[in-house]
This record gives C-alpha cells, structure tokens and sequence, in this order.
C-alpha cells in the first residue's frame, strides 16, 4: 500500500511539472475509522493532499502552519458577534455596521498586530444555512484589512445558539448531544447540527480567507463512547467526514478548552487531536471555572510540565499539560481564547503584562497563534479588550506579533 501510494505522488507531481499546471504542496494526514480503537490511539498513519501553491490557503506542516510557502503564526482576537446582521445578533442593540467592523478589523489588524479573528458562525446567524450575509461581511472586511478568519460552527455553552435560555450540549439528554443530539434539530434549528455544517461548509469551500473551520465553541462533556474513549473522537471523526465529502481544502480544529474542562483535557486531549482528520490542536487559557494569571497553567512560570507527569495523565489535566502532548502529536496547537478580568482603566493596564506573559509562554511552548478574548466597544464581561480606549493590550500583542512573524 505504501508502494502504490508513493507512486501516486509521483504520478500526480510528474503531470503537473510536464502540463504546466500548478506547483503543489503535499499535506501528510492520517486516517482512522470512526470505531477503532487502533486507528484513533496509534501512530499517524500516511496518506496524502495537494494545495496548490500560493493559493492563499493556510496548510500545515508538521507543528507549524505555511501559507504561500512561509510559516504562518498569528495573534488574533475574538470577535464573536460579528457575523451578526438585522437578521440575528447575540447582542441586540450593538452590532457593529459594516463601517464599524472594518473600523474595527482595521484597527486590530494596524495597532494590535492581529491577523487572525474568531467568530461565530451558528445557524442562528445563516437562518439555518438560507442566509450567507453575515459571514459575507465578516470575510470582506477580513480580506480587505489582510487578516485570516476562524469561523466556530456551534457553541457548547450554548449561548447565542437555538435554545433559549441559553444551555449546554453537555446537559442535552443526559449528555448525550455529542452521541445522537447533534444528529437532529436543536431547539428551533432547522437543521440538525450535522447537515449545517456540511451545507455552510460546502458555501465556503474555496474562500481562502478562512483559515479553518472550528466544528465548536468549548466542546465539554464527561461522555465517552464504548471503547472508553472521550465521545468527542466519534463525533470529530464524524463531523470531520461531513466537512471533507464537501471542502478538502480548510484545516480543522474540534474546538475544546482542554485546560481541565472534561472531555479534550490530559489523556482525552490526545485521544481526540491525535484523529488524522484534525489538522489544528485548541486550547482556551482561563484555567479551570476561572480565569489563571500564570503564564503557563499547569507548569512551572512560563514552562509546560512534562508530558508523562502525574498531573498530565489526568483527564481534567490543565493547559499547560496540553502544550506538552502537543509535541508528540507533531500538530500545530492555538490558544483559542484567553482573558484576564479588567472592568476599570487601571485593572486592564495590570492585566496587559500578564496576558503578554501568557502570550510569549504559549509561542516558547510552540504555539502557532494565539486569539485574545474579546474585543468590544464597551464594557460588558469585563474580559473585553476595548477599542474605544485604546486598550494598552494592543500594543502587547502588536509586540508579540512582531516577534512571532
């Protein structure tokens, strides 16, 4: 099999370079069938995919990120309501205009050295896959300004989601959402998760301002599956064969804190990141039911523990062991969200150095990005990076950004 392999890159290198066709980029994955306990728990198993080069789509290579034929590595923000639009927003009364997100994006991208943003791209937000408009805007003001986005396709809190109130996927059926739930309509969706995402994946599948997809937003639940697996492998391996039968050329991340938060932390975060099918490893920094200040949770100052310590080998492990586990994974990792509390001008001016320590432990660890929480024109959470005051945070990631090119 290797054999037969091997001679159909060859074949598909030796066409291009005789036809004059595109320079190609050769992405070493791996597969595994949903069930298999062998393939989701063992090594990578080779198989292979082509990007044209220059295309302007992010791939990876190994730990790291290439896009155009350089390393890629980004700082980002968050903006989660910026899909929004007449037709829905998480936060009536403050959407931004069109105006204000490029504003916004502009600003970002000149003063905070960002290159990526995070958003939400829920079936609240499409009309359940009927209306594009929102993202629509979120890419335009993206490509214009020169910045990457990060579409998340569902919320496992369950904020700004199809239920109201508002409530989690873990606490759907007795925690089965990531089993069967996902599978059939929620609340007042239209779709069933599953069919949602291969129909706004496929409207997207060769736009190259997206970076990747992120199937969710803090994807937690104690469920496991009948191999004593963490659910989330068989949801990912499923999720993941949906959004591949449409779009072949995004990179994939599942979504999960992994920082103690049940279901992708210590062992699990292996189990579920070591899928062939998963391009990107996540982590959200907030410690665990709160936010950390140390800049590498779980380890020592800025340095991860061991991968093989007694604290790495637990399933509610902290960040830090995930930076670990990343290494033998061989895939690039991202912090996905982190947020130090700042409600007052003097709060947010303490917080700036710790979140810049976060920031350098994370990249000193290997991290390919890292995507702040979150930006506002005004208090609300109190974790807001605010644009409107010139937050001292925008310098700290501008200086990041500029020693992580």
């Amino acid at each position: 099999m290797a054999t037969l392999i091997l001679l159909a890159v060859l074949a598909l290198v030796m066409s291009s370079c005789t036809s004059g066709g595109p320079t190609t980029t050769t992405i070493t994955a791996s597969t595994s069938g949903q069930g298999s306990t062998a393939a989701a728990t063992s090594g990578v198993t080779s198989t292979t995919r082509s990007i044209e080069a220059n295309s302007g789509f992010v791939t990876r290579s190994g730990r790291e990120l290439m896009l155009d034929g350089q390393r890629f590595r980004f700082v980002g923000a968050n903006l989660y309501d910026a899909a929004a639009t007449d037709i829905y927003s998480c936060n009536p009364g403050k959407r931004l205009s069109d105006a204000d997100l490029l504003t916004t994006l502009r600003y970002l991208h000149d003063q905070g050295g960002a290159t990526v943003l995070r958003f939400w791209a829920y079936q609240t937000y499409t009309q359940g896959g009927t209306y594009f408009g929102g993202i629509d805007r979120v890419i335009a003001a993206a490509k214009e300004v020169g910045m990457k986005v990060l579409p998340v396709l569902e919320d496992g809190p369950g904020n700004c989601t199809t239920i109201e109130p508002a409530s989690s996927k873990a606490s759907y059926k007795g925690d089965t959402w990531y089993s069967e739930g996902y599978k059939v309509p929620y609340g007042n969706a239209a779709l069933s998760y599953r069919d949602y995402v291969k129909t706004v994946v496929a409207h997207y599948a060769d736009e190259p301002t997206i970076l990747g997809w992120s199937m969710m937003n803090e994807a937690d639940t104690a469920a496991r599956d009948p191999f004593d697996r963490p659910i989330l492998v068989d949801f990912a391996t499923d999720i993941a064969a949906q959004i591949r039968s449409v779009d072949t050329r995004h990179l994939l991340t599942v979504g999960t804190q992994s920082n103690g938060a049940l279901g992708a932390s210590g062992p699990d975060f292996t189990a579920v990141y070591g899928l062939s099918q998963i391009d990107l490893a996540e982590v959200h920094d907030w410690g665990y039911w709160g936010s950390d200040q140390s800049p590498m949770p779980g380890g020592s100052g800025s340095t991860p523990p061991a991968a093989d310590s007694a604290e790495c080998v637990q399933r509610n492990a902290k960040v830090g062991c995930s930076f670990a586990l990343a290494v033998g994974l061989d895939k690039p990792l991202f912090v996905g969200e982190a947020g130090i509390f700042g409600r007052t001008a003097e709060e947010r001016t303490a917080r700036a150095p710790l979140l810049r320590a976060k920031m350098d432990a994370a990249f000193a660890a290997g991290a390919i990005g890292y995507v702040l929480w979150s930006v506002t024109t005004e208090i609300t959470d109190g974790y807001d990076i605010l644009i409107s005051d010139g937050d001292p945070l925008f310098a700290e990631m501008s200086a990041v950004a500029r020693n992580n090119p």
